[in-house]
């Protein structure tokens, strides 16, 4: 499922009614008697007293947020989109979509150790059963999931769709393997390395020379990357990179284009 279509744009949201809901939470919250008067003769919390329930406040939207998360997967959302919803940055710690499930579902029980979300599988192809869902840890959504009805077309679609994500990942593993082997240069072959620790370090770049990062921001087609460095343009970005090779190739976009195949197991 896609979630985009169904994301209400902020620009659409009323943040100044909002501001006004939020204080109105918090000061419902505070004990009168932690209630003092402000300069301007207005009722206002005691900082203490304001900060512990402006926090109390925040973990029962967070709350609320997990709630509609757990709607969201029964709709047909993925772990992965939810997880790009609730802002789940990259870390070595965790894994985002295995995040996303363990705060949605909550602390792991008193009474065992294992976490679940419970919703209905709803949707344009839903069965309409009670769904136990284990988290997104293992490869084919049945294993991860139970309760669909027999024949549920929705989990029918995600295991195929996991199938061809699994058939694409074998290709460009495949891609891979065969262009390393083309790269015969060292600059060719250290940004082949750069850019696979981009990818699986959740886009971030270390502090490597202009050039360095130039090539691994071509290889990715990252232009935000490109203008942070001072490159607006693709092709200047490249004339850069080849003037501090010692041995420029001669065909500097086919080697761009080997090395994006080395890299990322795509070809242009």
């Amino acid at each position: 499922m896609n979630t985009s279509s169904s994301t209400t744009d902020p620009a659409t949201v009323d943040m100044a009614a909002v501001r006004q809901l939020v204080k109105r939470a918090v000061r419902a919250a505070v004990p009168a008697s932690q209630m003092t008067t402000s300069d301007y003769g207005f009722p206002e919390p005691r900082p203490l007293a304001g900060l512990q329930a402006a926090l109390s406040v925040t973990r029962l939207a967070q709350n609320q947020a997990y709630t509609f998360a757990k709607g969201l997967r029964g709709e047909g959302s993925s772990w992965d989109e939810i997880a790009d919803l609730l802002e789940i940055e990259w870390s070595e710690d965790y894994v985002q979509r295995e995040r996303a499930f363990e705060l949605v579902a909550g602390p792991v029980s008193s009474y065992g150790y294992n976490r679940y979300v419970f919703f209905t599988c709803a949707g344009p192809h839903g069965c309409g059963q009670s769904i136990t869902d284990r988290g997104p840890y293992n490869g084919y959504p049945s294993d991860n999931e139970d309760g669909h009805a027999e024949g549920c077309r929705r989990l029918a679609a995600e295991v195929e769709a996991y199938r061809r994500a699994q058939d694409e990942l074998e290709h460009r593993e495949q891609v891979m393997e065969e262009a390393l082997q083309l790269v015969t240069d060292s600059f060719g072959k250290e940004t082949v390395g750069r850019v696979r620790y981009v990818q699986s370090h959740g886009g971030r770049y270390r502090g490597w020379s202009t050039s360095e990062t130039l090539a691994v921001a071509l290889v990715l087609r990252d232009d935000e990357q490109l203008a942070t460095v001072g490159y607006s343009d693709r092709g200047e970005a490249l004339r850069r990179i080849m003037s501090g090779m010692s041995a420029a190739p001669r065909d500097p976009a086919g080697w761009l284009a080997t090395v994006r195949a080395a890299a990322t197991g795509l070809r242009d």
